[in-house]
């Protein structure tokens, strides 16, 4: 695609009213509309994979070309200051820029996090530091720390970048209180998070109930099956790493159909996704107790089980008991030796 480069011109209408025999200007209204801003962005790739440098601003994404040499150049309107991404090849970046910013960019494509830098942008070259120093630092533990401990952690994370940010002049500035902002948001939700993953039913403890209709609109509840071990797939139609797993799920029911095991696929498709839930279970020959929850993201079982990120399966034991809120995948040959387990404890009770 070729370089787009878009301008907009300061129009100026100059209306004047003079009298008969006078030189003074009676009357004069001026109508101005006020160009966008520009930015100009210019780079310089060693080692480049594409001919092409794409950015992304929170309403457009802008497509220029990179020559033979690796260098780039583009013009575009920008309203307000804000973040851009910016994605050469299979690398993506964060970038900020100010309307009338003039950035250059130099970056090695074989190590492009660590010699990514800019010039005209210290926003910019605050995202590429803050990237590298988050990747090297210690993570915040959200599963054994208390709360206390958490909110100490991201207090000592965040001291260093802010302490960065006032290096490099950025007080009282819109990205200043956009990345404390971010900070803060950040800290809040992951004290969130461990709120809910300490309130989660611990090993050998009830599991919370829960009840779905299934493609027939019969409702279904986890406690239904009590005296049964419960696999518990929790995914969606549009979860690429969910989709990835229904093969090995659907190999695992058929090895073990004998074994006093019940598998349970919750979806978290909404409402208005039905019928593609239903195509799929279909196209798919899967088996099983397939439930839907029509809520999403704001089901009650996501609540519960502090369920953001899937596929997520669980394991409940005969009793309803919690064996485990965050399972092996049926992919993995770890699940498969527990449910050897239960074959062999099975076989034992009968004998």
């Amino acid at each position: 695609m070729d370089q787009i480069i878009l301008s907009l011109s300061i129009i100026f209408v100059l209306a004047s009213n003079r009298g008969d025999h006078s030189e003074k200007i009676s009357e004069c209204n001026t109508k101005e509309v006020i160009a966008i801003n520009q930015v100009v962005i210019s780079g310089e790739i060693t080692n480049s994979k594409s001919r092409e440098a794409r950015f992304y601003t929170r309403d457009t994404s802008i497509t220029t070309k990179v020559d033979l040499s690796g260098k780039f150049n583009l013009t575009f309107p920008l309203k307000s200051a804000g973040y851009i991404t910016f994605h050469h090849g299979n690398e993506t970046t964060a970038m900020y820029c100010n309307p009338d910013d003039t950035v250059h960019i130099t970056i090695d494509i074989k190590q492009f996090d660590e010699t990514i830098t800019y010039t005209g942008s210290e926003e910019s070259n605050f995202l590429a530091w803050k990237y590298l120093y988050q990747e090297g630092a210690s993570a915040p533990d959200v599963y054994n720390s208390t709360s206390k401990e958490l909110s100490a952690s991201f207090d000592n994370l965040f001291s260093h970048m802010i302490a960065e940010l006032e290096r490099i002049n950025m007080n009282n500035t819109k990205f200043y209180d956009s990345e404390i902002n971010q900070m803060n948001k950040t800290k809040e939700y992951y004290l969130k998070r461990h709120e809910q993953v300490q309130n989660l039913p611990k090993v050998g403890e009830a599991a919370i109930d829960f009840t779905y209709p299934d493609k027939d609109g019969n409702l279904i509840s986890l406690s239904d099956f009590k005296g049964n071990y419960v696999y518990v797939d929790i995914w969606a139609t549009w979860c690429g790493p969910c989709k990835y797993e229904i093969p090995f799920l659907i190999q695992l029911e058929k090895d073990y159909h004998d074994a006093n095991i019940i598998f349970m696929s919750v979806s978290t498709d909404i409402e208005s996704k039905r019928q593609v839930w239903i195509d799929m279970i279909n196209e798919k020959n899967m088996s099983g107790v397939q439930l839907i929850s029509t809520d999403g993201w704001k089901s009650q079982i996501c609540k519960d089980y502090a369920i953001n990120g899937i596929p997520r399966f669980m394991l409940f034991d005969t009793y309803g008991n919690v064996i485990s809120v965050d399972a092996a995948r049926p992919s993995s040959e770890e699940i498969r030796e527990i449910f050897d387990e239960f074959v062999f404890e099975e076989d034992m009770r009968k004998k």
